[in-house]
């Protein structure tokens, strides 16, 4: 019987390939829409999983850049049993460069206005001394391992010289529109800063961040002498990060202290939700890719009643006709399945070099799995309503309406 299904798919090359089209863009959009979602997912890991220590904020606060904490945490969290550094922070976003605001950056760069937004550049200033005593500082292993310079020393306390990321150096060129260098001047807002390290960690997360002093990022973000953003804690042991976060907020409950992994879980907890409402959302194209199978089969069902009524007379039952049309709009939705699967990997191939900021679509086995199981599922249930309609036909009666 399923030699017999697939052949009559066959016989209709047109029908079959309209049909294939019409369902292999909704697995498409989903595979696309769940790639996307992967590769957050992976960026965010990757990002996060370069931060052992736990960052110290204002309850609720989504980020450093909205957050205000008292400077009198500080002595308070060094008291603290199993915390061997703590490094305050100044976060905020930054103000004009270059003369240059957001929108002006995207007019002048191409970029449209989601990716503008999501390079916008951001101040965090830093007590230099104490992060001089940090083991897992982000930024300058990231300049020691993929960028030039130095980072900031004890002796850039009160001066202007900042680290920026080769980004940033590439969005805002020289005079003669080469990537600013070591030595280069920047001017922020007012103030004019040298730079003396380049860094380049490869997440659009971290390679809009410029760092600099902490009072000077006070002075160009106008915020008060003794203001913090947030403070940045490494305890004895990172496996002992959950005991310190449990107690540095019984000490401060208006304080949140988040470890990476804690941060991690959130974010996917939020991912997950998202892929729901997308999961929705698509669900629309996937009823039209239904409502297309069941068109398809009603067609050849209607054509075909003479071809069923003869079967019936030889034999077959109404099982048999009912099972061999379920079946050949199930090889529709597998063929459907596999053909969106294969379009979206060589959509991913292509637009992933056009990709920065460390985002990488990836067509995983279990993507694919989804893909070809949703699309045998939306045939098999496109084709029960044309199989029932064929199979309850008495054999001289689907003999009778097939021959008008």
């Amino acid at each position: 019987m399923g030699v017999f299904a697939w052949r009559n798919l066959l016989t209709r090359p047109m029908r079959t390939a309209l049909a294939l089209v019409g369902l292999s863009i909704p697995i498409l959009g989903v595979l696309g829409l769940y790639s996307v979602s992967n590769g957050l997912r992976d960026l965010v890991g990757d990002t996060l999983s370069r931060i052992e220590g736990l960052m110290i904020l204002r309850e609720n606060a989504p980020s450093p850049v909205f957050s205000h904490i008292p400077a009198a945490v500080v002595d308070d969290l060094k008291k603290v049993p199993g915390i061997r550094a703590v490094a305050p922070e100044v976060w905020g976003l930054s103000p004009t460069i270059e003369g240059r605001g957001m929108l002006m950056n995207a007019i002048v760069s191409g970029r449209n206005a989601y990716s503008s937004i999501l390079d916008q550049p951001v101040i965090a200033g830093q007590d230099i001394v104490a992060h001089q005593n940090l083991r897992s500082a982000v930024f300058p292993r990231a300049l020691r391992e993929h960028g030039e310079g130095r980072f900031l020393e004890p002796s850039d306390k009160g001066t202007t010289n900042i680290v920026i990321s080769r980004k940033i150096a590439k969005q805002h060129p020289d005079a003669e529109g080469r990537p600013k260098k070591l030595g280069d001047t920047l001017k922020i807002g007012a103030k004019t800063f040298t730079i003396v390290g380049l860094y380049e960690t490869g997440s659009m997360i971290l390679d809009v961040v410029i760092v600099m002093d902490i009072d000077s990022a006070r002075s160009i973000l106008n915020e008060p002498k003794d203001s913090l953003s947030c403070i940045y804690v490494e305890g004895n042991d990172p496996g002992e990060n959950p005991q310190l976060s449990a107690a540095i907020e019984k000490i401060h409950p208006d304080l949140d202290a988040r470890s990476m992994g804690e941060a991690q879980a959130n974010f996917s907890s939020l991912m997950g939700q998202i892929d729901t409402f997308l999961l929705l959302t698509v669900s629309l194209a996937l009823t039209v890719g239904i409502v297309g199978i069941v068109n398809t089969m009603l067609m050849s069902t209607t054509e075909r009643f003479v071809e069923f009524g003869v079967l019936r007379t030889n034999g077959w039952s109404q099982g048999n006709i009912l099972s061999l049309i379920t079946l050949e709009s199930a090889y529709l939705g597998l063929l459907a399945g596999l053909v969106g699967c294969l379009l979206a990997w060589v959509g991913m191939m292509l637009v992933n070099p056009f990709i920065s900021g460390g985002v990488h679509l990836t067509m995983t086995p279990s993507l694919f799995a989804l893909g070809v199981s949703l699309s045998v599922v939306m045939g098999t249930l496109g084709g029960l309503y044309p199989a029932w309609r064929a199979a309850r036909l008495l054999p001289m009666e689907a003999i009778r309406l097939g021959s008008h």
